[in-house]
């Protein structure tokens, strides 16, 4: 058992910069710095992946989700953010909808990741601007000088915040954008703040002399990503000063969704899979290839930490059914800054930039671009009851830690810990024991994301 623990004018257009270019503007953009923490043991890992794979499938099957749009998500996530007023936004709230899902069937959350509003703005400052007027050319090169040098200095700034943050936090708690709010933060954030300042206020010169040029649809979307009126203020208090974030509205509220489900309005499911489960291809999702799952897959709370259940990967007897008093899919949606990307799929972009990968090129679409995918739901479960039966000679090897042990975590699917609120009993039926986990608690769970794959 372990332990977790681009400069080239020609006579028509403006290229925004010279070689290999540095991506302009987009707070939060996209960026090549890794962003994803490990916290599986590199013996474990294939074991883990087996099983988050088969996980997978069985969700795929029990739920009816589709693997051209679904991700399952680690890892574990409260959907507890309070519900907002007109024109605001919890700091949780708005990591989860905005950050950008790893390119992946199954893939980490990690909320101090690159945002896709930014990366959006970051996408949009990649359009080649078109112009025969030389003194508007050279205001434009001027612009994306300025705006170069002040984003290379926000970027700079935020690296710092974000290495700081994945030092200090595990499992997202807080979010990194609620984390800047706390002592631990404060200094980042205000550092952040003005470097940020800087950034719009060169971004706004910029889009100020996009209104000038010929390319088609570029003025208009970079317009609406400027509007303060599709922004919202951070609700949190100690945020209250930072400036507006880009909108992402859910379809509900948590608190509203549990009214629904505890007045009656309730979508119930399981899901089953065991060791013998085939493996799911997949080849098959919206990311295609396989993936490797930064995550224990069994785990139990016990002596105050979570730890790996190792046993459990072995036994070929083990199945596991995860039923669920509700599960529910929430919308998620951008507010009216975004324009989407179809229209410039095709660009055309400055020098440097292409719409899919090419060597030496910075790319907008697929793996690794700048605007790969975004989430448009989140999937989420409320007071799931996990049953798994193993053998006895596994229960037996086991035993004297299920007395101490106070939750139980498979996958994203956690009961118990730390918070509590949770049944725990073990009953026999012929020679397998069978250990049944019952969330009581109030709060529902995220366990998975729909995406859209960009271009559209």
């Amino acid at each position: 058992m372990n332990q977790t623990s681009s400069d080239t004018l020609d006579a028509t257009a403006v290229s925004a910069t010279a070689e290999a270019p540095a991506l302009l503007g987009g707070l939060r953009g996209h960026s090549e710095a890794p962003s994803a923490q490990d916290t599986a043991s590199p013996l474990t890992l294939s074991a883990d992946d087996s099983a988050w794979n088969i996980l997978y499938g069985a969700i795929v099957k029990g739920l009816g989700t589709s693997p051209q749009n679904f991700q399952l998500v680690y890892p574990m996530t409260s959907w507890n953010w309070p519900t907002n007023n007109l024109g605001y936004t919890s700091a949780a709230q708005y990591d989860f909808c905005a950050t950008i899902p790893q390119w992946s069937a199954t893939g980490a959350y990690v909320s101090s990741g690159a945002t896709y509003d930014g990366a959006y703005q970051q996408f949009l400052n990649c359009i080649m601007l078109d112009t025969t007027d030389p003194a508007l050319q050279q205001k434009i090169v001027a612009a994306q000088n300025n705006l170069t040098q002040s984003t290379q200095n926000y970027q700079t700034q935020l690296n710092q915040a974000t290495a700081a943050y994945n030092s200090q936090v595990t499992g997202n708690n807080p979010t990194f954008t609620a984390w800047l709010a706390s002592p631990a933060g404060f200094a980042y954030n205000a550092q952040l703040t003005a470097a940020m300042n800087q950034v719009t206020e060169n971004q706004a010169v910029l889009t100020a002399l996009t209104q000038q040029q010929k390319t088609p649809n570029i003025a208009n979307a970079q317009a609406a990503v400027a509007d303060q009126d599709y922004y919202t203020k951070l609700s949190d208090p100690t945020l209250s000063g930072n400036p507006p974030v880009p909108s992402w509205s859910l379809a509900l509220a948590s608190q509203q969704w549990v009214n629904q489900v505890q007045g009656g309005g309730a979508t119930p499911g399981s899901i089953s899979f065991g060791n013998n489960s085939a493996a799911y291809s997949y080849s098959n999702t919206w990311a295609q290839g396989s993936t490797s799952v930064g995550s224990w897959f069994w785990q139990v709370y016990a002596n105050a930490s979570w730890q790996q259940i190792s046993e459990f990967y072995t036994d070929s007897s083990l199945t596991c059914t995860i039923s669920f008093k509700a599960w529910d899919t929430i919308g998620i949606t951008p507010g009216k800054w975004y324009s989407g990307t179809n229209v410039f799929k095709n660009g055309p972009f400055t020098q440097g930039y292409t719409a899919y990968e090419q060597p030496g090129s910075t790319w907008m679409f697929g793996a690794g671009g700048v605007v790969p995918c975004f989430k448009t739901a989140m999937l989420v479960c409320y007071q799931p009851t996990i049953s798994i039966s193993v053998s006895q000679s596994t229960y037996q090897q086991f035993q004297q830690n299920w007395s101490a042990s106070g939750g139980i975590q498979v996958g994203p699917f956690q009961i118990g810990g730390s918070s509590g609120g949770s049944s725990m009993n073990w009953s026999q039926s012929g020679d397998s024991m069978t250990l049944e986990v019952t969330s009581t608690s109030l709060v529902p769970l995220i366990f998975g994301v729909n995406i859209a794959v960009q271009p559209q």
